[in-house]
């Protein structure tokens, strides 16, 4: 995410009869004297550009809610500085569990009607009725997106585009369409209510492609910190740990660590998978149990799990 692409999508994608939008999330940290600060953009913009969405699970706090920002109306040019240093921002939360800058959104709704089709979005079929997701957060947004089939485009309408920050560290831009709608299974409930173990493994894998390892012969090595699709690919390690009968974070996290970083069959190997079933059976620490495996025992597993045909 760079201040060119923000550039880009307001010039290529924000069209004249179409309002910009801003959309920040009051959760994430943001600095008093900071210039994206919501009080400051409501001196600057005036209160009538700030529009908050009424997230119901923080009715009672409404300062918690996040706030559309209007940077343009219909016609008009938004301000070059502040599509910059929202981007900045978008590029300094990149590693942080919690994004302050969810996207930029244009449409030639208002930004009441806007606010609304994104709380709206939030509502998902569970097998017990329906429940709440903030999924206007970018990485559960993100998360939404993975489950649509192929061709399907999303429930996003009166959005036009939304441009928003993706966990590898680029972007990606939904495109709404009227009389466009998805109906969503309770499978996407169930993707949802995992985003904060997803988001706890994306942090763990965007550190560990930072060291200096040794041996990781399948860690990531692209321009950007993760590879595309990191969410929905984390979410399918954490689906297949489970399979597997694992059952603590710490070691599901740490089995997806080292299927990400040497070999995605890694588990297939006889003496992993011994290892899985005695931190499954006896509580054995995962990483305690792999830490007793030098760089030379994992590239023998690897060397083996690769003779024997197994998919890297």
């Amino acid at each position: 995410m760079t201040p060119a692409v923000v550039q880009t999508f307001a010039t290529e994608q924000y069209t004249a009869n179409a309002s910009l939008y801003l959309l920040l999330d009051p959760l994430a940290d943001c600095a008093e004297d900071d210039p994206l600060h919501i009080d400051t953009l409501r001196q600057s913009l005036g209160n009538d550009a700030l529009t908050g969405l009424r997230r119901p699970d923080l009715v009672h706090t409404p300062q918690a809610c996040p706030v559309l920002v209007t940077l343009a109306t219909a016609g008009a040019k938004p301000s070059e500085y502040l599509l910059s240093l929202s981007a900045l921002r978008a590029k300094e939360d990149e590693r942080r569990s919690r994004r302050y800058v969810c996207g930029w959104l244009s449409s030639t709704a208002t930004a009441t009607t806007v606010s609304s089709q994104l709380i709206e979005l939030g509502h998902l079929p569970t097998s017990v009725g329906t429940a709440f997701f903030p999924v206007y957060e970018p990485l559960r947004l993100e998360l939404l997106v993975a489950t649509l089939k192929f061709g399907e485009t999303g429930s996003w309408w009166p959005i036009h585009q939304w441009l928003f920050p993706t966990s590898s560290g680029g972007s990606s831009c939904l495109i709404g369409q009227p009389g466009t709608s998805v109906d969503f299974s309770p499978f996407t409930s169930a993707i949802q209510q995992n985003a904060g173990l997803v988001s706890s493994l994306l942090g763990a894998w965007r550190h560990a492609v930072s060291l200096p390892l040794t041996y990781a012969p399948a860690r990531w090595q692209g321009a950007t910190l993760l590879p595309p699709q990191a969410a929905a690919r984390a979410y399918e390690q954490i689906r297949d740990a489970r399979i597997m009968g694992l059952k603590k974070q710490h070691d599901i996290v740490t089995l997806a660590l080292h299927r990400l970083l040497l070999h995605s069959s890694i588990h297939t190997h006889t003496d992993i998978g011994i290892s899985i079933k005695r931190a499954i059976e006896n509580g054995t620490s995962l990483a305690k149990l792999f830490s007793e495996l030098n760089d030379q025992s994992w590239q023998r597993i690897v060397s083996e799990l690769t003779l024997a045909g197994a998919q890297p």
